[in-house]
């Protein structure tokens, strides 16, 4: 009967894997000569020191600024980030938030916004000059409502990093896929589109993912969900410092799982953890055996995939720490999963509740 299921598990697993890399392969890029207008939000809470990174890039976009708006939305910053917005020379729109949590904050940016298509990103995050340009190209069709963007890391200097690096990729990589063969579960708001007229119907009181229940939102109500595959694209970000940061953000995006209300997400999450607690369990019941089975099958299957979005993300040199990382993920993934959905997680130097 243990054998039955475990094969049950592993072939569920691969079925997912495969379709993640045939989406992934389906993508193709767009191209528009379309230039709507656009309103870019960012929440943002004690940047200070990334504040003047985030508008050199924002100055530098490659579009029409008569077609573009920036609205920065401090959220309850105790540094310096406000005034420093409020002395820049750059054309912005500064607000604060009138709610805490970045969610409000976002909300607030919505609803002060006169476009109908919004962008966002996050205030540690450099961009592109074309980013604009290339997150828009999708909406030169109508039934497309949500665009999500490509996110990296940068500034990577040390094992943890690069397996930080490796691992994220991943989870973009696997949102991608999913949207490239229409199974849409997953995006990050650090690289995302969505036409405002949708957003005012997303209402949901969850301190973190309100990217991804907008996106389940708008894939319930029957509109198109696109993912830009171009490198221009790519929005960079920085690993977390410490393993206690990192924890605690994989925390606080894991939480949300248990609010997901939509079939494909809940699925994907269960036979992840599933497949990851299966290998510990047969490692610590001494089934050496049916381990290195599933562990060998699951190494390459995991492989062949991430493999596939390395040149695009810039990080064939960093494969190589993928055998790091596939040793550690089982423990991770199941320590993150079960701690997120019984502990605090911590967010700005705030605490929140599942």
């Amino acid at each position: 009967m243990m054998e039955v299921l475990l094969i049950f598990i592993v072939l569920i697993y691969l079925h997912l894997v495969y379709h993640f890399y045939k989406g992934w392969n389906n993508l193709n890029p767009y191209e528009s000569n379309v230039s709507p207008k656009v309103s870019v939000v960012i929440a943002l809470r004690n940047e200070e020191e990334n504040i003047p990174f985030l508008l050199e890039d924002l100055s530098k976009q490659d579009y029409s600024s008569d077609r573009l708006e920036f609205i920065l939305v401090d959220d309850f910053s105790d540094d310096n980030s406000y005034a420093l917005l409020k002395q820049s020379s750059l054309s912005l729109k500064v607000l604060r938030s009138k709610e805490e949590g970045k969610k409000a904050a976002i909300s607030s940016g919505v609803a002060f916004a006169q476009y109908d298509i919004i962008l966002t990103t996050d205030a540690d995050c450099r961009l592109s000059s074309n980013w604009v340009k290339q997150m828009l190209a999708p909406f030169n069709d109508d039934s497309i409502y949500l665009v999500s963007g490509p996110v990296s890391y940068t500034n990577l200097n040390t094992v943890f990093d690069k397996f930080q690096a490796i691992e994220f990729m991943s989870l973009i990589g696997s949102g991608a896929g999913a949207i490239g063969v229409n199974r849409a579960f997953m995006c990050n708001g650090a690289n995302m589109a969505f036409r405002k007229s949708i957003f005012a119907d997303n209402k949901r009181n969850i301190a973190s993912g309100d990217d991804v229940f907008l996106l389940h939102h708008i894939k319930k109500s029957g509109f198109k969900i696109a993912f830009v595959k171009q490198q221009s694209a790519i929005v960079y970000t920085s690993p977390k410092t410490s393993l206690k940061a990192f924890f605690n953000q994989r925390k606080r995006w894991s939480a949300k799982s248990s609010s997901y209300t939509d079939a494909t997400a809940q699925w994907i999450s269960i036979v992840v953890f599933l497949i990851n607690l299966t290998l510990l369990l047969l490692l610590f019941t001494a089934k050496f055996n049916l381990f290195l089975v599933v562990f060998i099958i699951k190494l390459i299957v995991d492989y062949l995939f991430v493999k596939s979005l390395t040149r695009f993300f810039f990080f064939e040199k960093y494969l190589s720490y993928y055998w790091f990382m596939a040793f550690l993920y089982p423990f991770y993934i199941v320590c993150v999963a079960v701690s997120s959905q019984f502990s605090l997680y911590e967010w700005k130097e705030r605490k929140h509740q599942r």
